[in-house]
């Protein structure tokens, strides 16, 4: 008996090792995935971004645009949370406005909920703001439109609205399909439970919902009779905080020069965009060692780097060291697309790090702020 049990437990260890090693392959390999994902929604993200400030508000192109852009941000959201689990926290959460988001996301799910489904909406005028991260919320409304639509196989009409409740505000999704009876009502939250044909659903999209409402305080209820249709109403607390006044644009650059290091051309090339656009002087550099050199023999003074973080991280450090013996006073912001937070251990230290895909805007606060000018 001993000896048996020994066996089993040796055997029970090299299993263990095995699959911790086929764990760690399958992170560096989400890791990686991820890396060459974010990248991708840098660019369509950032040029997308750059062509609505130039396109006129009345321009036909404009919702097309504002469509990609958002997709994009919700790409890169659900990415993000797939990829990364339970290893990162999710984005804090801050006061939004429900109407607003609701506006963007419709503008995305109609042209995939086909000619035979009416979206529409019913926005409270002065709602309340709620504390919420803006792109969980807005899975939120995709995952309960979405299972709208698949209950109306013949068509019918989706219905969004919002209200003022007391100290909640309230967010409803209406739909006049094939409705639930007792029993799927009952468990309609379970993970994995589904109604739908193998392969058309998993069953997490109204588990993930549930998550996501309760994180923030919010409630959820559903109404719905086989036949008749279901009603999701999604109660969050209201803040009372007002919006802070939009900042007056940064100053001009005047003749500031920035280095970008990335092997990526087409991030090289939308960060040059960006920073020209606002008056500075970029150097390029597809690698760190001709980065290096350039940083060398460039004649003038180079007053920031933006250093993809590379893997691992930490080592950036060590390249920006080495950079700063002959440029002590170099600054340095670092970009990433793999999935590591700034302060986590392996994160960089010497600058902030900034996760891709970005925004115009978040990109050219931080080198405003990193430079010392008005974020």
């Amino acid at each position: 008996m001993t000896a048996e049990g020994g066996e089993v437990s040796g055997a029970g260890a090299v299993s263990l090792e095995q699959a911790l090693a086929d764990n760690a392959t399958l992170r560096r390999h989400a890791s990686s995935v991820a890396h060459d994902f974010n990248n991708l929604l840098a660019v369509i993200s950032g040029y997308t971004e750059l062509m609505l400030r130039r396109l006129r508000p009345d321009d036909p192109m404009r919702r097309n645009a504002e469509a990609i852009k958002r997709a994009a941000e919700w790409g890169a959201a659900l990415a993000q949370q797939a990829l990364a689990g339970s290893r990162q926290p999710p984005p804090a959460p801050s006061p939004m406005d429900l109407n607003q988001l609701v506006t963007n996301v419709t503008r995305v799910l109609q042209p995939v909920l086909g000619d035979t489904i009416e979206l529409t909406t019913r926005l409270a005028p002065g709602l309340a703001r709620v504390s919420v991260n803006a792109h969980q919320i807005g899975q939120v409304i995709m995952n309960l439109v979405v299972n709208a639509r698949d209950a109306m196989p013949d068509g019918g009409r989706i219905v969004i609205e919002t209200a003022n409740v007391g100290q909640v505000v309230m967010l409803s999704v209406s739909d006049t399909g094939s409705g639930m009876d007792d029993e799927t009502r009952a468990r309609l939250f379970e993970p994995y439970f589904t109604t739908k044909e193998p392969g058309r659903g998993t069953g997490l999209g109204l588990a993930t919902v549930h998550d996501i409402v309760t994180q923030f305080g919010g409630q959820i209820s559903v109404l719905s009779d086989a036949g008749s249709g279901s009603t999701f109403k999604i109660y969050l607390p209201r803040v009372d905080e007002t919006v802070a006044p939009a900042g007056a644009p940064g100053r001009s650059a005047g003749a500031q020069t920035v280095l970008v290091v990335d092997d990526e051309s087409e991030v090289r090339d939308l960060i040059r965009e960006i920073l020209e656009l606002q008056d500075y002087v970029v150097l390029e550099a597809g690698d760190r060692e001709s980065a290096f050199a350039l940083a060398g023999r460039h004649a003038g003074a180079i007053d920031l780097m933006v250093v993809d973080a590379g893997v691992p991280p930490m080592l950036a450090d060590e390249w920006v060291k080495r950079v700063r013996v002959t440029r002590p006073a170099i600054k340095v912001i670092y970009v990433s697309g793999y999935l590591s937070d700034e302060g986590s251990m392996d994160a960089p230290t010497l600058g902030p790090l900034l996760q891709k895909p970005f925004t115009v805007g978040a990109f050219t606060k931080l080198v405003r702020l990193v430079l010392g000018g008005t974020p």
